[in-house]
């Protein structure tokens, strides 16, 4: 079983894009996924900037993974996957004071990403027109994310790829769904994975 990817920024697209992929490749294809594990965190918003609930995450989302692929399917998609909570675990730590402890615990968690980050035989990245995200927002009923986060996110998403040279698919959200949907499927198909 093939494994793949798909990362960004909240409120990007990901899950939209995912769904339709899954959608299309299944009339073919088995497929499974990996939800993303967001809702299953069991801590409180104080906690959840924390190194438990990091760990949690990273953890949670190794062996997610691995109970799939263990099932007898073509292909495994993961929505979000460890580059996410280690991005967001890197976005954590500059709100709080570096020490020892917490450097023996970014070492511990930099060590679980590396080496599972190397385990997806293709990834995504979904990334944000910030114009296109700011009238989607407009045009819902809640307007639940902040623009500078998504931005400084983004960043960290792409600092985190070019400093760990990692070869990731960039897909715009500024697409339709079909239009991404199709981006997805050529990559997947240029990879031989299908």
């Amino acid at each position: 079983m093939n494994k793949i990817s798909m990362s960004g920024v909240y409120g990007g697209g990901k899950t939209s894009l995912l769904t339709e992929v899954k959608k299309i490749l299944s009339l073919k294809y088995k497929i499974t996924s990996v939800n993303d594990i967001n809702s299953k965190n069991p801590f409180d918003d104080e906690i959840r900037s924390s190194f438990i609930s990091h760990f949690f995450f990273m953890t949670t989302q190794i062996n997610e993974e691995n109970i799939e692929l263990q099932k007898n399917y073509d292909l495994l998609f993961s929505d979000r996957s460890i580059l996410d909570h280690w991005v967001l675990w890197k976005s954590s730590l500059q709100n709080m004071e570096m020490n020892e402890k917490l450097e023996e615990k970014n070492e511990l968690l930099k060590n679980i990403y590396k080496f599972w980050i190397e385990s997806y035989d293709l990834a995504f990245l979904v990334r944000v027109d910030l114009k296109e995200f700011e009238k989607r927002e407009q045009n819902s009923e809640f307007r639940v994310r902040n623009i500078d986060y998504i931005k400084q996110t983004e960043d960290l998403f792409m600092k985190t790829v070019k400093e760990d040279n990692l070869k990731v698919i960039e897909i715009w959200n500024n697409s339709t769904i079909d239009e991404s949907a199709h981006k997805v499927i050529q990559a997947i198909s240029a990879h031989d994975l299908i």
